[in-house]
């Protein structure tokens, strides 16, 4: 590290925040924790919120979710948000404290900070206890699953497993749940002759986070307990998001965060990538050597194909996470230097917009990059997206086309919500992604290129950000 250069030290925030979940959406970041602890007056509201742009500098907005007035319930853990065709679903555990029972709810909203109003379901009927629901879209088809810890009594190792279900909505699951893994190592261990649980020795692990690398699926998980030194972190990989699944072996205890002297029980986990776009974060909480609060941390990221590797916990000075080489916010709506403008663009809906064929170029020619954009249709028909070069990667009416090369969006697409198109030119291809689902892959000339956002009758972007690519 250069002297001089910008640096960070964990925790990021500093207030207690367990079970730290970050969203990203136009450009920004936006954290969930679990807090309270109870809930001891109807209606309080449950699960903090925070926002950054660069996963360093944390901004507070209050709580999300009044707590629905449920039965004996008094305990909410553990949200994570999923972003959908212009809804927002937050998948939380809701139960009572003293008598461990919850389930899986779902709260919807049409902005990552609220308002949220709980749907009136419980996701999990039929468990004898499910917590820390983490929602995942396999990039390979577009399908959404629901990942989540759930109890199970057979020995050996009996206690807390994961478990994965598909959605057949984005608030329904398919109730259908496959084992994706099971306590199987002492680290794991929570309590023995736990009274609460049959007086079985019990075992954990919970917390799944899942990702698509390399065309396999690597599920991060916590084990052991969350108020002990033994929680820490480690990883399943399978072929298919309903397994089945290898545990990582070789180590003994977790093998991505254990504890150290300055950080106890780092664990409960979510993955992000950063503002260049290219470095991945881990996002986890980890208690003060006073074990006085969990606070939220972060740590790179990286990866040996498929084994990822924590470069954490620490608790020295860190350098602050990249940013892209461009960004731009367009907050009220002027584009830029950076920016040609051909057409008429204004500020629009927190962005910049057109409702007539348009474009907006960097004046400099790019070569290898990734690039992703925040766009929104405004009108019925007509195409939006970014060229490079003579390449259009557009949104049409029901495909993502690039030239004679197309593949078809998902039902019931709404081209009035926002989108995430990125766009990654390298190795002699480019290839462009909507949201989580769908890719093109096209080939590329190979040559700079101008980079533009496009449309043909009328479109508002929000955001968008390059990193180039070494080689």
């Amino acid at each position: 590290m250069s002297t001089g250069s910008p640096t960070y030290t964990n925790p990021v925030f500093p207030a207690n925040f367990p079970d730290p979940f970050v969203l990203r959406f136009n450009g920004r970041y936006y954290a969930y924790a679990t807090s309270p602890a109870r809930v001891t007056v109807p209606g309080q509201s449950v699960f903090p919120m925070l926002s950054s742009r660069d996963l360093v500098h944390w901004e507070e907005h209050g709580r999300a979710l009044a707590a629905p007035d449920l039965p004996g319930i008094d305990a909410y853990w553990a949200p994570e948000v999923a972003y959908s065709n212009g809804t927002f679903y937050m998948y939380y555990a809701a139960g009572n404290d003293a008598d461990p029972n919850h389930h899986l709810r779902v709260a919807l909203a049409e902005h990552p900070l609220g308002p949220w109003q709980d749907a009136g379901k419980n996701l999990t009927p039929d468990e004898l206890f499910a917590i820390d629901a983490h929602p995942f879209c396999d990039p390979q088809d577009g399908r959404w699953y629901l990942y989540y810890a759930r109890d199970s009594l057979t020995p050996p190792f009996a206690g807390t497993g994961l478990a994965v279900d598909e959605l057949v909505t984005m608030d329904t699951l398919a109730g259908s749940p496959r084992e994706v893994l099971r306590p199987f190592a002492e680290w794991q261990v929570f309590e023995l002759q736990r009274a609460i649980k049959q007086n079985l020795d019990w075992y954990t692990v919970e917390g799944p986070f899942v990702v698509r690398r390399e065309g396999r699926y690597v599920c991060f998980y916590s084990g052991g307990r969350w108020e002990n030194p033994n929680y820490g972190v480690s990883y399943a990989v399978a072929g298919s998001p309903l397994g089945p699944w290898t545990e990582a072996v070789g180590v003994e205890g977790p093998p991505l965060l254990r504890t150290t002297p300055e950080v106890i029980g780092p664990g409960h986990n979510s993955l992000i990538v950063g503002p260049d776009l290219v470095t991945d974060y881990i996002v986890y909480h980890g208690w003060d050597p006073g074990c006085s609060a969990r606070f939220p941390r972060i740590d790179r990221l990286s990866w040996d194909g498929l084994r990822p590797q924590v470069h954490g916990p620490t608790s020295s000075p860190q350098p602050i996470p990249r940013g892209a080489d461009i960004q731009s916010w367009f907050e009220h709506g002027e584009p830029g230097p950076e920016w040609e403008a051909r057409g008429n663009w204004t500020a629009f809906d927190g962005g910049t917009g057109t409702l007539g064929e348009a474009q907006l170029a960097l004046r400099e020619p790019q070569f290898t990059f990734v690039a992703e954009t925040s766009v929104r249709g405004v009108v019925d028909a007509g195409g939006f997206g970014v060229a490079v070069g003579s390449l259009k990667v557009v949104v049409e009416a029901d495909v993502l086309r690039c030239g004679a090369h197309s593949v078809p969006l998902p039902g019931g697409f709404r081209r009035d919500a926002w989108h995430r198109l990125t766009v990654r030119r390298w190795n002699g291809a480019l290839r462009a992604t909507l949201d989580e689902y769908p890719t093109l892959t096209v080939p590329d000339p190979g040559e700079p290129a101008v980079v533009a956002l496009l449309t043909g009758t009328g479109a508002v972007f929000s955001h968008f950000a390059l990193t180039r690519l070494e080689g």
